[in-house]
């Protein structure tokens, strides 16, 4: 699955505002609502640059990272050093060493997913390598997000030496959004490289990912709008789930 993310994968976190410690705080808040066992092992599927991996290490968890893009488990690995297992592997078909009894999947990587059955496959592997009663935790963008935020509009971020010009297409119809990065990067000698690539997201039904959560194992306990639980609103621009293992491994 390439998402496209080794052109980015350098200047990634100088870009990204992404909330971090909040989604930590919401997923400690959340296990200790929500799980039946205690929480020691964590999965952090599709990791990327390794920032949430780093803060769940901080926090003691013992940590397995996955993520499909060596140019951005490479940055991860640099933070982490060894106290971290990363594994460059699809989401679709990855193996663990053992069990966890928590998953985390941040920042709509499962929008990268662009097919029902990728889904599935997916949260078969998660439920596979859960022990029973664990928490999946994670986000997906809604319809909103794609329909008034990204639609078919441009972003331009800049960042020491570099700009990143983000162009958005949504087709309403097939529920694909198609992000056009265009990077450019000062050299030594002042002048400008381009590189392109090209990024494709899918907008799932919600009604959809619960079925499927409830076909491989999983009951929903929760679903939130935003990192603070508030509720999951028309205008919320991701659906926060926290699904429950009904039928993953019992604990060793």
């Amino acid at each position: 699955m390439n998402t496209g993310f080794s052109l980015i994968a350098s200047c990634y976190d100088g870009f990204n505002c992404a909330g971090y410690r909040k989604y930590l705080a919401f997923f400690k808040a959340v296990l200790e609502k929500y799980s039946d066992i205690r929480v020691k092992e964590v999965l952090d599927l599709g990791c990327g640059t390794g920032e949430l991996t780093k803060l769940l290490m901080d926090e003691g968890y013992d940590v397995a990272a996955v993520d499909g893009s060596e140019e951005m488990l490479s940055v991860a690995a640099a933070k982490c050093g060894d106290g971290v297992l990363f594994t460059c592997q699809d989401m679709r078909d990855f193996e663990l060493y053992g069990t966890v009894q928590a998953t985390v999947c941040s920042f709509d990587c499962l929008n990268y997913l662009l097919k029902a059955e990728d889904l599935r496959r997916c949260f078969s592997l998660v439920n596979n390598y859960t022990e029973k009663g664990g928490l999946f935790v994670f986000d997906v963008n809604t319809p909103y997000r794609y329909k008034k935020v990204f639609a078919d509009n441009a972003y331009v971020y800049e960042d020491e030496g570099r700009m990143l010009v983000w162009q958005n297409s949504f087709n309403e119809k097939s529920g694909l959004c198609d992000f056009y990065l265009t990077l450019f990067s000062e050299g030594k000698d002042g002048a400008y490289e381009r590189r392109d690539t090209v990024q494709r997201q899918k907008r799932h039904a919600l009604s959809r990912i619960r079925a499927l959560l409830k076909e491989c194992g999983f009951e929903v306990t929760a679903v939130y709008g935003d990192t603070d639980l508030g509720a999951l609103a028309e205008d919320s621009e991701k659906a926060y789930f926290v699904a429950k293992s009904v039928s993953g491994r019992a604990q060793g």
